[in-house]
C-alpha cells in the first residue's frame, strides 16, 4: 500500500515560491524576452545552506556566460540548426566539468535554447540573457541569506543528550551501588541523537560564509568520543561478580559525575575524587579469589575508562568557553 508524507509547507518552500513570482515579475517589468525562465534560475539555486547555494549561484553563472557567448559565436557561423545544437552541448559540458561547473548544465541548456530560438544573434539578445542571469541569481542569493537560527535546534538536542547520559551513569550508579552488573542499558538512542545533532551542527557551519567551523560541531563530536567510552564502561560493570569494597566509592563517583553532565561540570573535582579511589585501592586487601580478582581487574579498567571520559570533557572546556576560544583565535 502506498504511504502518502505528510503534507508540509516548509521554509525552503516558502522562499522558492517567493522568488521565483519576484523573479518573473521583474523580467517582465523590465521587458525582458523569455522572463519566465528567471523563475528556472531561482529554483534551482535554492539550497539548504548559504555555502551550497553560493557554489550553485556561481557554477551557473560561468556555465551560462560560457554557453551564451559560445552557443552565440557558434550559432552565427555553422547556422541555427539541430544539428550544430548537438554539436554546442557537445563541446560543452566537458568543459563544465573542466571549469567544475557542471552543475549549471541544465540551466545552460535553457538560455542555449533561447539563442537557438532567436530570430536574430545580436548584443540586445546577449544583453537580455545576461539580465535574466543577473535578476534570477540575484534573487536566489538574496532568498538563501534569509535562513532560519539553528541554535534553538542544537541547544535542544545538547539538552536531549545530556539527559541520556545522565541516565547512563545513574544506570552505572545502581548497578555498582546494589550489586545488580546486569545492565539493560542501550546506546543507540543517544547515538542516534549525537549524529542528528552533528548533521545539523555542519549544515550550520554551512550557512555561515566566514566561520569554518561549529562549537556545537565540536561539543558533539566530544560526546560521540565518550559514547564509546560509556558502551565499554557497560561491559565492564557488566563483569563484576563480587562486591568489591571499593564499588560503594565508585558508585558515588558516578552519582557525582552524572549529576554534572551539563557543558558546565566541574570535572577537575570528579578527577581528584576519582584519583583518591585509586590511591585508595592500594590500601585494600588482594583478592583471594579467582572471581574476585577478576572483578578487581575490571574495576580498575572501569577507573580508566572514566578518567579518560573526564579528561576529554576536560579538554573540551564549556561549550561557551571553547566558542569563546574559536572566536579569539
Amino acid at each position: 500500500m502506498l504511504k502518502l508524507n505528510p503534507y508540509k509547507i516548509g521554509f525552503r518552500t516558502l522562499k522558492t515560491a517567493v522568488g521565483m513570482t519576484l523573479g518573473v515579475i521583474i523580467c517582465k517589468l523590465l521587458g525582458l524576452d523569455n522572463y519566465a525562465s528567471s523563475a528556472i534560475l531561482v529554483v534551482l539555486c535554492i539550497k539548504h545552506t548559504k555555502m551550497h547555494s553560493l557554489t550553485a549561484i556561481v557554477s551557473r553563472l560561468v556555465s551560462c556566460l560560457l554557453i551564451l557567448f559560445l552557443g552565440s559565436a557558434i550559432f552565427s557561423i555553422l547556422g541555427q540548426h539541430a544539428v550544430v545544437l548537438g554539436l554546442i552541448v557537445l563541446l560543452f559540458i566537458p568543459l563544465t566539468v573542466v571549469l567544475n561547473a557542471q552543475e549549471g548544465v541544465i540551466t545552460s541548456c535553457v538560455i542555449l535554447l533561447h539563442v537557438f530560438n532567436a530570430k536574430t544573434i545580436n548584443g540586445h539578445l546577449i544583453l537580455n540573457e545576461i539580465m535574466l542571469l543577473i535578476v534570477g541569481l540575484g534573487i536566489a542569493f538574496i532568498m538563501n541569506l534569509i535562513m532560519p537560527s539553528l541554535d534553538k535546534t542544537l541547544k535542544h538536542f545538547k539538552n536531549e543528550i545530556e539527559h541520556q547520559i545522565t541516565d547512563v551513569f545513574i544506570a552505572f550508579e545502581n548497578a555498582c551501588k546494589h550489586d545488580n552488573h546486569e545492565l539493560n542499558i542501550t546506546f543507540e538512542p543517544l547515538a542516534l541523537n549525537i549524529r542528528k545533532a552533528k548533521s545539523l551542527a555542519f549544515r550550520d557551519v554551512k550557512n555561515h560564509f566566514v566561520r569554518n567551523e561549529n562549537s556545537y560541531y565540536h561539543y558533539f563530536d566530544m560526546r560521540e568520543e565518550q559514547l564509546d567510552l560509556l558502551k565499554r564502561m557497560k561491559f565492564l560493570i557488566e563483569n563484576i561478580q563480587t562486591k568489591d569494597p571499593i564499588l560503594d566509592r565508585i558508585s558515588q563517583l558516578l552519582s557525582e559525575i552524572g549529576s554534572n553532565v551539563n557543558s558546565n561540570d566541574y570535572t577537575a573535582l570528579r578527577l581528584h575524587s576519582l584519583y583518591e579511589i585509586r590511591l585508595s585501592l592500594d590500601e585494600l586487601p588482594l583478592p583471594t579469589s579467582h572471581q574476585a580478582l577478576n572483578s578487581r581487574a575490571n574495576i580498575i579498567q572501569l577507573l580508566n575508562e572514566l578518567e579518560e571520559y573526564l579528561n576529554i570533557k576536560s579538554q573540551f572546556g564549556s561549550l561557551k568557553l571553547h566558542s569563546e576560544i574559536k572566536n579569539y583565535a
